[in-house]
């Protein structure tokens, strides 16, 4: 027998205490009488209190003395067989969308990954423990810690690698950590490391393999002309030309289909396509590695600026609606997003920008040297050389953020935390000769940039899976926000202001208020890393650990058949001390 909890024999104090408590146990003999009135006259001196006998040797006292034993056993962790040993191999996959390029025969690498797997799995038996990691730039346990041999089969069926390119660091670190000392570590990649991995088994099941596919895309709509393309950058991962025929869709409709020889190397093309097209999916014919040969893309909604200029007529206006005239996606509109006013007092908060341009020829005039706040994106790109800023006056301290100053006094400042508090340019546009500079067309660009960046939509409307989208909503969302995209669907934080990673699923994503669609987004692919499949290798690296044994232990009680005789013993014990105990009642 095998005590595996040597400290639960401190139970048998237990049985030094029944033995006390039948010491001090009072016994009254039975006495027979003719009727209750004669016992009524006898009487029965009172003692003080227990009086130490020598304890009889009761059937009850055996009993309770083995039931205590019994159950200072269990607690001890009695056993017929020492613990039971489980055998604990820890597997990182390698979730590269490259384990997933098939060869002429149709067989993957994430096929002979699986199958090295349940190779060394196998001779371990039916009560090995398997922990399997999936990599990425956020590592998950795709099965276990330490599963059954039938739940790691369940989750290697189910694994279909398909993330971008990604280091393997995170993802190692993670795997050692579950392994710990005893575990063994497995790595399956189609890659050879640069230098083997110490205390693991590296093992490449790759094979290298020419491929096509599609490493750039892009979908333009140029609404002054009412154009519409899309843009393509094709990588051929081999040394002799190929056919491939490419199909624009929408939905299950044929937009343009077209034969294409792609010689080695890149290559790019561009396709005219009608404005106003849904989302459309773009796909090569297929190849070694299929996830590179699609790609969605959403049609683009240019962000049009509204301005709206409201300074007197003179020199400055002029130079204001000619520096307008030069940008891009910028009509007038009243109200506008961006409002161009002569000097004013502070504004309430509102959608609109409210630009003020002070100075009436009674501020100073600054040559320079200026101040710039670098980093802001109104500033990019400005130097202000040979500028006179003219017309400034001095402004209240602590009354605005200055962006740009000369000396102690703000040339241009905002009146708040937030640009929706407005704007103000410290400046006499009829004195300075900032209008004739360069720096001003590029001020004013800047200005309307910042300005388009902060309107309702996404930063942009075409991305490639695991890229960070940032999106502004136009109003407080009226329900929980929710991101779906192919039968994929989780819940985002609430808020105006919307920051998430692109699924990893190639497709159409949506994101959602409630049952309202705000807007959707194409996902796809697109990395050339993983497209280049000529240096996938096969091989081994490393070994296992010398000193691993990869046991990890069990100790459930249940598993020895001792607990349950034991417990049984006990509990037999227990029920005839109590039938003992209960007088039996004669008619």
């Amino acid at each position: 027998m095998i005590l595996t909890a040597p400290w639960g024999l401190l139970a048998l104090l237990a049985i030094p205490v029944i033995v006390a408590i039948h010491f001090f146990r009072r016994r009254f003999p039975p006495k027979t009488v003719a009727g209750l009135f004669l016992w009524q006259a006898g009487h029965t001196p009172q003692q003080s209190g227990g009086r130490v006998q020598r304890p009889p040797v009761t059937a009850s006292l055996l009993l309770e003395c083995f039931a205590a034993l019994a159950l200072a056993l269990l607690l001890s962790g009695a056993r017929f067989s020492p613990v039971q040993s489980l055998q604990h191999l820890v597997v990182l996959l390698d979730d590269s969308a490259s384990m997933a390029a098939a060869d002429t025969r149709g067989e993957t690498a994430r096929d002979r990954a699986v199958r090295r797997v349940l190779m060394e799995v196998d001779p371990l038996g039916r009560t090995a423990r398997v922990t399997l990691i999936q990599s990425g730039e956020r590592p998950a346990v795709l099965c276990g810690p330490a599963a059954s041999l039938a739940e790691a089969r369940a989750a290697l069926d189910a694994w279909k690698p398909q993330t971008p390119h990604h280091e393997l660091a995170l993802s190692l670190r993670m795997a050692r950590e579950l392994a710990g000392k005893d575990g063994r570590l497995l790595i399956l990649s189609d890659v050879l490391p640069p230098q083997p991995v110490a205390d693991a088994l590296w093992v490449a099941v790759g094979k290298s393999l020419p491929n096509v596919g599609i490493v750039a895309a892009q979908r333009t709509l140029t609404p002054e002309t009412g154009k519409a393309s899309i843009a393509l950058s094709l990588a051929n991962f081999a040394d002799a030309p190929v056919r491939r025929r490419l199909r624009v869709l929408a939905g299950a409709n044929e937009v343009l289909a077209r034969d294409l020889d792609i010689s080695p190397g890149p290559s790019s093309l561009t396709l005219p396509i009608s404005p106003g097209l849904p989302a459309l999916r773009v796909e090569l014919s297929a190849d070694a590695l299929l996830r590179d040969n699609e790609v969605f893309l959403v049609e683009p909604r240019p962000a049009v600026v509204g301005v709206e200029n409201k300074l007197p007529p003179g020199r400055g206006r002029s130079a204001l609606d000619k520096a307008l005239a030069a940008i891009p996606r910028v009509t007038r509109a009243q109200p506008g997003h961006l409002v161009f006013t002569a000097a004013e007092p502070p504004q309430p908060m509102s959608s609109s920008w409210r630009v003020s341009i002070g100075g009436a020829g009674k501020g100073g005039d600054f040559p320079g040297p200026f101040v710039p706040e670098k980093r802001h994106p109104l500033l990019q790109g400005v130097t202000l050389a040979g500028v006179v800023w003219s017309g400034a006056v001095p402004l209240p301290a602590g009354g605005v953020q200055p962006l740009l100053t000369a000396g102690d006094v703000p040339l241009i400042a905002m009146r708040g935390a937030r640009p929706e508090a407005g704007l103000f340019l410290n400046l006499d546009l009829e004195r300075s000769n900032l209008i004739r500079s360069p720096d001003w067309p590029i001020l004013i660009a800047n200005l309307v940039e910042w300005r388009r960046q902060h309107l309702p939509g996404p930063e942009r409307w075409n991305y490639r899976a695991g890229e960070w989208v940032r999106a502004r909503l136009a109003r407080e969302p009226k329900g929980p926000l929710r991101l779906q995209a192919n039968g994929f669907e989780r819940t985002l934080p609430p808020g105006r202001t919307l920051e998430f990673l692109a699924p990893v699923a190639a497709g159409v994503c949506r994101v959602l208020d409630g049952n309202e669609t705000l807007f959707e987004l194409g996902v796809s692919f697109l990395d050339e890393r993983e497209s280049d499949l000529r240096d996938r290798r096969s091989g081994e690296a490393g070994a296992f650990a010398a000193g691993a044994r990869g046991l990890r232990a069990e100790d459930v009680a249940g598993s020895d058949p001792l607990f349950w005789i034991l417990l049984a013993l006990a509990a037999a014990a227990l029920l005839a001390n109590w039938t003992l105990a209960v007088p039996v009642t004669r008619a």
